[in-house]
């Protein structure tokens, strides 16, 4: 018997750089860096997305720190999509046109540069990785971090252009440096504005075998496929 593909298509929003989808009154934020799909303190219990019921525990934080968190970021969502629905399918999410695919599978579009998409090391199995900089460095592609990251100390070529605020679930606020620079991935060179990881989270990157967490410069760069059953990254250019 034929296995049923129903293609799914939603209004895709840039929120802060943050991915969000709203449906049926309920904001789902996009989060392939976070294994597991969680409700903020604030959202429903219980929701009914891509044909499916789901009953959620809130996000492993401390009590008020996911709250004020996303109140410093000015940013607020309802339900995070994690790593453990979001690699069951294919999702295409494209900034320009404000709009999201999601299917088991999605056919190929034309113009589209494909690379390996591999699950991290030592984490789940639906945290997404990729090589970058001509397959010298992995980078762990993050949608739900506004900024992208360097573990450890920046390339030499990076230019320093200030500080921010920035805020994870189990690290808490802290504040990083900013630095500007040039990444490669698939045969592009993209613009990225990146922080520093905070201490001690460097350490579980590097178990990894990670150097880069990729943001939401990837989502400005591309139309982007992640085909996580095929375990590859489509990149289209606009």
């Amino acid at each position: 018997m034929k296995r049923r593909n129903p293609t799914y298509r939603f209004d895709l929003i840039n929120d802060g750089n943050h991915p969000v989808v709203p449906l049926d009154g309920v904001r789902y934020f996009l989060d392939t860096g976070s294994p597991r799909t969680h409700r903020h303190p604030r959202g429903p219990a219980r929701v009914a997305i891509l044909g499916r019921k789901m009953t959620l525990r809130s996000v492993p934080s401390a009590p008020g720190v996911m709250e004020a968190g996303s109140d410093l970021l000015n940013f607020h969502f309802d339900v995070l999509l994690g790593g453990d629905l979001m690699s069951e399918l294919a999702w295409r999410l494209d900034w320009a046109t404000s709009t999201a695919e999601v299917a088991l599978h999605l056919p190929d579009e034309s113009n589209t540069t494909w690379v390996g998409m591999p699950p991290s090391r030592r984490m789940s199995s639906s945290c997404p990785t990729c090589r970058v900089n001509k397959g010298l460095e992995v980078a762990l592609l993050d949608t739900g971090a506004r900024l992208s990251y360097r573990v450890g100390d920046p390339p030499a070529t990076a230019r320093l252009v200030g500080r921010t605020y920035d805020f994870n679930p189990f690290l808490g606020m802290f504040v990083t440096p900013v630095w500007e620079d040039h990444l490669e991935i698939g045969g592009y060179l993209i613009p990225i504005r990146f922080g520093r990881v905070p201490d001690p989270a460097p350490a579980l990157f590097e178990a990894m075998g990670a150097r880069w967490i990729l943001g939401s410069d990837l989502l400005r760069a591309f139309r982007v496929t992640f085909d996580f059953p095929g375990r590859r990254l489509g990149l289209k250019t606009r």
